[in-house]
């Protein structure tokens, strides 16, 4: 009995020793596998709970004018974070006064938050340049409002307010397909340039991420920095723009605008200027603008940028690149370029202008119950803006010609400016565009008629055409065929001081014709500022320099007409060009040359010292 209850005992011993050895065993697997297979992903793991990365944003860089004038520039500023695990959303009393501390809505904030849900470790940003005052209450809260973090950060600061808007562009929080575009640098929070010159050189003026590596307690706040690799800068930006003509251009316009007669100050329009011997924008206003800064304003930006949207006028939308309009008799000196180099009539030889073309184009004299011009030539019929002398000479030429020249002088093209959005191509009228554009009609519908050259000879036809289209072709004139590919930045400075980049005159077209033609040009372009009956020649009187350009009135079925002008000066050495066009200005003399004068004086009259 005692052998049999020994062996018993000792049986279960043993089961119970292998009981014991087996969970050593399973502990040592255990502490094997957590320590040494996966001992780097636990101690990532841990890290992540002890330990928070706030990503630094570098300062933007500067954006200039060509003096060396800060346009756009990045200053420090305070802001809030949330590490979306450590704040704990499920505390309603926390929420709640974090959105009474910043001013925002419960639906703003869960917003906010959610850009971050993919880094749950990682702060997000919540509200930038935040005020003393409110740094101050979230200090004084920091016991009630776990995993909130402020940061000192670089925010945009334009030092103009709306000037040159829809050149410099403005920032805006990245959209999910920017994000995929910009890669793993870019967060859902983060702001990127939206339009302009922030949006085509965004990687460039953002520069590179830093990290500041912290350690938190169990609060979730910081109690010492383990890690600091500071952000790089981004690089610098020198535009071609001139910020003191850019600021008459837009003033000349508002001012303006006022005095015209219907509806006065509501027009929209635009106004470009350039160097036609080096394509250098000098200038470039679209009317109405809107304020970057104020797209910066959290508690303005959704408000303020809802409004524009909704504005009838369209804010957004740059005139001098993607508005299309007709050029009215801004066109002619396109037309007589063809009338030239085809042969039709010599700038010298006589034309009888009666008043009204084969098919039924009219003069403004006619129109206005005045004597026909008679016996003119082509000096006469620009200056005086002669429609029967262009109608019958330019269907003469005949479409199919006129479209060769137009394609020649850069329409139904971009002009290659590196702007975002960008540019609107514009149309080239033909035979065949004709056809296609009235394919759903009948065939008498789709035929070209040379009623339909005499109208495209006028500039009253089916071309549509940029504003930097228009100033394009006649920067061609002014050179003598030559036409520059349009530029806005100057230079591109690395941080560290170093020029990446510096523009030089780029050459886009070269429009073959004969010398007498550009010649004959050169002389029949001063007309309308020179001829006794000149459109332009009372608001172009008494400057001190000499001009060449040309007057249009756009007719809008049912509005008022878009008045346009386009000229370039000096007129025998010409290096600067002005183009605008006010939207129902009504005739181009009276509401678009005025404007180009104010432009043109500020130019030449800068550097004359008061007396």
């Amino acid at each position: 009995m005692t052998s049999v209850g020994e062996k018993g005992k000792e049986k279960r011993l043993f089961v119970l020793f292998g009981i014991v050895l087996v969970c050593v065993l399973i502990i040592i697997g255990r502490l094997w596998f957590l320590q040494l297979a996966r001992g780097e992903y636990y101690a990532r793991l841990a890290d992540g709970n002890r330990m928070r990365q706030l990503r630094l944003l570098p300062p933007r860089g500067e954006i200039s004018d060509r003096n060396g004038a800060v346009l756009v520039r990045s200053k420090p500023a305070f802001t809030l974070s949330l590490v979306p695990e450590g704040f704990g959303s499920d505390n309603e009393a926390s929420v709640c006064l974090l959105c009474e501390l910043l001013g925002l809505s419960l639906e703003e904030l869960e917003e906010a938050v959610e850009k971050g849900k993919g880094f749950p470790y990682e702060p997000v940003r919540i509200k930038q340049d935040l005020d003393p005052e409110t740094v101050i209450a979230i200090e004084e809260n920091r016991i009630n409002l776990p995993g909130i973090f402020i940061e000192e950060e670089p925010v945009r600061e334009y030092l103009h307010g709306d000037l040159a808007a829809h050149a410099l562009g403005y920032l805006g929080i990245i959209s999910p397909a920017e994000l995929q575009r910009y890669g793993v640098s870019y967060r859902g929070s983060d702001l990127v340039g939206k339009s302009g010159i922030e949006q085509s050189y965004e990687e460039l003026l953002r520069g590179e991420i830093g990290a500041l590596t912290v350690e938190v307690n169990a609060l979730n706040r910081p109690i010492r920095t383990v890690n600091v690799l500071e952000p790089v800068p981004g690089h610098n930006i020198t535009l071609t723009l001139d910020a003191h003509l850019q600021a008459v251009a837009e003033e000349a316009f508002s001012e303006h605008i006022l005095t015209l007669e219907d509806d006065p100050g509501t027009q929209t329009g635009a106004v470009l200027v350039m160097n036609p011997q080096t394509g250098e924008i000098l200038a470039m206003a679209s009317i109405p603008g809107f304020a970057p800064e104020i797209l910066l304003d959290h508690a303005q930006r959704n408000p303020y940028y809802t409004a524009l949207s909704q504005d009838p006028r369209l804010p957004f939308f740059n005139r001098v690149t993607q508005a299309l309009y007709g050029p009215g008799s801004t066109f002619k000196p396109i037309t007589a370029l063809a009338i030239l180099e085809e042969g039709v009539l010599s700038a010298g030889d006589r034309f009888n202008a009666t008043g009204v073309s084969q098919y039924g184009v009219k003069d403004w004299v006619i129109n206005s119950g005045l004597a026909p011009f008679g016996q003119i030539n082509m000096y006469d019929a620009l200056g005086m803006s002669s429609n029967h002398y262009f109608a019958d000479n330019g269907a003469k030429v005949g479409i199919d010609r006129l479209s060769v020249w137009m394609t020649a002088l850069g329409f139904g093209a971009p002009t290659g400016l590196t702007l975002f959005p960008g540019e609107a191509s514009g149309l080239v009228p033909s035979r065949e565009w004709k056809r296609q554009a009235f394919s759903n009609r009948g065939t008498s519908e789709q035929n070209w008629y040379p009623s339909d050259t005499e109208q495209i000879s006028i500039g009253q036809g089916f071309h549509q055409m940029t504003l930097i289209q228009l100033a394009q072709a006649y920067a061609a004139i002014a050179n003598k065929g030559t036409i520059y590919k349009p530029q806005i930045v100057k230079e591109i400075e690395a941080p560290d001081g170093t020029v990446v980049f510096r523009a030089v005159p780029e050459i886009a077209y070269e429009v073959e014709a004969k010398q007498s033609t550009w010649d004959a040009l050169a002389e029949v372009m001063k007309a309308p500022i020179t001829h006794a009956r000149g459109t332009a020649r009372s608001t172009m009187a008494g400057a001190g320099y000499t001009m060449a350009g040309k007057t249009g009135t756009w007719e809008v079925p049912g509005s008022v007409s878009n008045g346009l002008y386009v000229g370039y000066a000096p007129a025998e050495n010409p290096e600067i060009l002005v183009a605008v066009v006010v939207e129902r200005g009504g005739g181009g003399s009276s509401s678009a040359a005025p404007i180009a004068r104010k432009i043109l004086d500020a130019y030449f009259q800068r550097d004359i010292p008061d007396t």
